[in-house]
């Protein structure tokens, strides 16, 4: 790994054109400790960022933009800037596993080449495998929740709503700023071919399966098959399994088994119905792509559904923005007449500052700048994604396109619990993790009470 310091003369001067240059800064006192406004960094080792969203469009944007404006605040050190397609030399789809062999490392050695370092939830429980410590966190990164000023930055109720502590070790090791939400893309293309139209709001289990028939009636007398739900997400048919479980249970907090019982039947019941028409049918050829590539591989003719994170339109937008422009925004639907107080997506950390680090009182005034409001309003305007951090703005201050009143939607309708559920413990209060079988039940390889019986012959 190569540092490159490039040294200025002025406050700043970031060079946002091109991605593979290294960036370092002078930077100048302030006195104020407020998140947004941080005084002189203490230190004479330069202050390390490790980066993230690297080719992401504005995600990017984001943490350059922070970078800048943070260096203008303090001009008495260096900032060097690197992101980890910069850092490590392997292909696109080993990024990943890199990052982790890193991390894994700078743990067992307890040194750390940088003072902030991006490690989000999937990475941090790749390194707690690697290392056969699923609460390294604890030991090894700062707990930004002992913070006066962290949780008042955050949305209230967020907390409430999900156990952040338990993702990371015992620890919040960053801001929430980050906020997933998945979405079943629509392909306007497939329908002119089919002749129908998708509902994009509020869609009901007996309306997908109306959709689910019109795909199978058009397979069975045309050459050029379409497949209904494309299953390149390798959990999109458990996503929208929780989304109709979730909406027939209806509850706000955990009630009793017998309860979560029947509305896993009734989802079960629902998939059974659904698997007739051959909803995980592909007729997309994956032959010789990694899954990682093939994810990324926008298909916006060949399959109706395409159940995806957010953060997969700004991607599609750089490698296929023809066909970006063919697909828009669906909620993924309940089941008949029941309302969910979730919907699927999650709220995560992304950066993290490691207790040992060599200027950690810079890390955490940076930490501190990111956490404002003004971070979380160019997020919003950005990304279109949710945050958990407070704004100053909402979805409504926006346009009338087709992503803004999806999204203008969702939060009306959802709040904040855009989230992860454990549906084992939530739904059938149990203390063990269930496989539900779900692709199972879609491919017809079992009935829904064969699937409901081995779900209660797991819990615990």
């Amino acid at each position: 790994m190569n540092l490159k310091f490039i040294f200025l003369n002025f406050a700043v001067i970031v060079i946002f054109g091109g991605c593979q240059s290294d960036q370092s800064f002078e930077i100048k006192d302030n006195n104020s400790t407020e998140p947004g406004n941080n005084s002189a960094i203490i230190g004479t080792s330069p202050l390390r960022i490790m980066g993230h969203w690297l080719g992401e469009g504005k995600k990017e944007l984001i943490v350059r933009e922070s970078v800048r404006e943070f260096s203008l605040l303090n001009q008495n050190s260096q900032i060097l800037l690197e992101f980890p397609n910069q850092i490590f030399d392997v292909e696109e789809s080993q990024l990943y596993f890199a990052e982790c062999d890193s991390i894994s490392k700078m743990v067992l050695a307890n040194k750390w080449p940088w003072d902030v370092l991006f490690c989000d939830q999937e990475r941090y429980r790749r390194v707690g495998e690697l290392i056969n410590d699923p609460n390294w966190g604890e030991t090894y990164l700062v707990d930004f929740s002992k913070r006066p000023w962290f949780i008042n930055v955050h949305k209230n109720g967020l907390f409430e709503s999900s156990n952040y502590k338990a993702r990371y070790g015992n620890t919040i090791p960053g801001p929430i700023l980050e906020g997933i939400t998945d979405i079943m893309f629509v392909s306007e293309e497939v329908e002119n071919k089919l002749g129908i139209k998708v509902k994009s709001l509020d869609m009901t289990s007996g309306e997908l399966l109306q959709y689910a028939k019109a795909v199978y009636d058009y397979n069975t007398s045309h050459s050029d098959k379409i497949t209904f739900f494309s299953t390149q997400l390798v959990n999109a048919t458990s996503l929208l399994f929780m989304q109709l479980l979730l909406s027939e249970y209806g509850k706000t907090k955990p009630g009793s088994r017998g309860e979560g019982i029947i509305a896993l039947e009734k989802t079960y019941k629902f998939l059974e119905q659904l698997s007739k028409y051959k909803p995980t049918e592909q007729y997309i050829d994956y032959t010789g792509i990694l899954y990682d590539k093939a994810q990324r591989i926008l298909f916006h003719d060949k399959c109706l559904f395409s159940l995806q994170p957010t953060w997969m339109y700004l991607l599609w937008q750089n490698s296929n923005p023809e066909g970006i422009k063919k697909m828009r925004p669906c909620e993924i639907p309940s089941l008949d007449a029941g309302v969910s107080n979730f919907y699927v997506g999650m709220f995560q950390v992304i950066f993290v500052v490691p207790k040992n680090a060599q200027n950690p009182e810079a890390a955490e005034r940076f930490i501190q700048f990111i956490s404002s409001a003004e971070t979380a309003d160019k997020w919003i305007k950005y990304s279109k994604c949710p945050t958990g951090l407070k704004t100053t703005i909402s979805y409504t201050d926006f346009g009338q396109d087709l992503f803004d009143i999806f999204f203008q939607h969702l939060q009306k309708k959802y709040g904040n619990n855009q989230t992860e559920i454990d549906l084992s413990s939530y739904v059938l209060n149990s203390k063990s993790t269930i496989d539900f079988k779900v692709p199972d039940v879609l491919n017809g390889n079992l009935t829904a009470a064969q699937a409901l019986n081995n779900a209660i012959r797991q819990i615990r």
